[in-house]
């Protein structure tokens, strides 16, 4: 039996009523969920299978497991060869990858419509039937060396994991997804087998295609590749209280870099707090570039402190954070930028939030949802973390949530947030002249 749920949604875009856009949610009877997406622009049809697997699954000991695996299923079933699998979706006019985060994995294929029931068939049986074998372990543990050296010498890779042991310590989000060179070097088949058991069963997976199919033809092709796999059992639900130590100081690194890369971090509303949209609201007109005032603080053509910035608001199943992100020339010029980012949060609560504004902001996430969505594979990217952490529901009445807030709700929302001051500030800066 398949549960579903039918979405049907209608876009109203500057006066133009588009046409009802099919969605349905369906949950398999070995518990793998799915959301199937119907979109006639092109005939191409588009899949991301999302894994609950990522390093904040993981720990010390076996730290890169699930980005090392992901490269392992690209390397045959027990049915096609790693050629047959790789090189098939190229003969078919498709293209198929697979990326690792901390809080999944996601393995995807693009392909013109007419071979839909090709890709089904291959991407399940590379899901559930690949054989790991021990003749690809030393071709995949120089791959991922050679990925690890790249990124330890990128500064921003580097800056980026001084800023997560101190956002996210004492949990397994401050490990990085690669790993350490010392555990790829050394993992064991076994181990990473039985990881491969333990979590990429039906019941650890939600799936989303989207493109040129007719929703009840499709969702019987589904149900017939991925549907019939037996269910497994999923691992048991983890969650991680994130506690970034708040303690209004600024935390230097030093390292090789002629740039400056500046870090804060506030607190934030769980997605499913009623205060979570206007934050985000607040996070994006933050982030709004030159009508953003944060931006003209920061940018000043008498004085200009940052070379790029950002604020961001990055929402997990355990926590949400806003992040604000910086780069400068000049260390000196640190604090400064940390007192201005400081006292435009404080004044969050006080500010007067224009609706012409918030409208431009709306507008702009109407636009790039549909923009997104006809980029059919680029779409599965962009959600599969949303989707993962929030569910499809989350992602279908977003902009309707977000078109709800109004600005009393920001400023009661920011006074709640951070009316108290709290925020950790990070930066890594080139090293100290000598004598300096």
């Amino acid at each position: 039996m398949i549960k579903k749920i039918l979405m049907t949604s209608i876009i109203i875009l500057f006066g133009i009523n588009m046409l009802p856009a099919r969605t349905i949610q369906m949950t398999l009877d070995n518990g793998m969920v799915v959301v199937l997406k119907e979109n006639r622009s092109t005939p191409l049809v588009s899949g991301v299978i999302c894994v609950k697997a990522g390093s904040k699954f993981e720990d010390a000991s076996n730290n890169g497991f699930t980005h090392f695996l992901e490269h392992l299923l690209f390397n045959g079933t027990k049915t096609k060869s790693r050629l047959e699998l790789n090189e098939g979706f190229k003969d078919h006019g498709g293209y198929i990858n697979a990326f690792t985060q901390k809080d999944l994995t996601a393995y995807l294929f693009v392909i013109p419509s007419e071979f839909t029931e090709y890709a089904l068939e291959a991407q399940s049986d590379q899901l559930f039937n690949s054989t790991l074998p021990d003749s690809e372990f030393p071709k995949e543990r120089k791959i991922v060396a050679e990925e690890i050296n790249k990124d330890y010498d990128n500064p921003d890779y580097q800056a980026e994991m001084f800023f997560d042991s101190l956002a996210y310590q004492g949990t397994p989000y401050a490990l990085s997804v690669l790993g350490p060179k010392e555990v790829i070097a050394n993992i064991p088949r076994e181990q990473v087998l039985a990881y491969y058991q333990q979590r990429y069963v039906p019941g650890n997976m939600i799936g989303l295609f989207i493109g040129d199919f007719q929703i009840e033809t499709f969702g019987k092709l589904v149900n017939k590749y991925y549907g019939k796999i037996l269910a497994g059992q999923p691992p048991a639900p983890q969650e991680f209280a994130i506690n970034p130590p708040y303690d209004n100081q600024i935390h230097i690194k030093q390292y090789p870099t002629k740039v400056t890369y500046i870090h804060m971090i506030f607190p934030a509303p769980s997605y499913k707090d009623p205060d979570y949209y206007a934050i985000d609201m607040l996070a994006q007109l933050l982030d709004a570039g030159e009508s953003s005032s944060l931006y003209k603080a920061l940018t000043r053509k008498d004085d200009p402190l940052v070379n790029e910035m950002s604020v961001y608001l990055e929402t997990q199943s355990d926590f949400s954070l806003v992040h604000f992100t910086a780069s400068t020339d000049d260390p000196a010029k640190i604090d400064r930028v940390v007192a201005i980012v400081r006292r435009v949060f404080a004044d969050a609560g006080k500010t007067t939030y224009e609706p012409k504004q918030m409208q431009r902001i709306i507008i702009g996430n109407k636009t790039s949802q549909i923009y997104l969505e006809e980029k059919l594979h680029y779409y599965g990217f962009q959600m599969a973390s949303k989707l993962v952490n929030c569910g499809y529901a989350f992602i279908d009445n977003y902009v309707k949530n977000l078109e709800a807030v109004k600005p009393l709700q920001i400023q009661k929302a920011a006074g709640k947030y951070y009316g108290t001051g709290k925020y950790l500030a990070m930066a890594m800066v080139p090293p100290a002249e000598e004598g300096k």
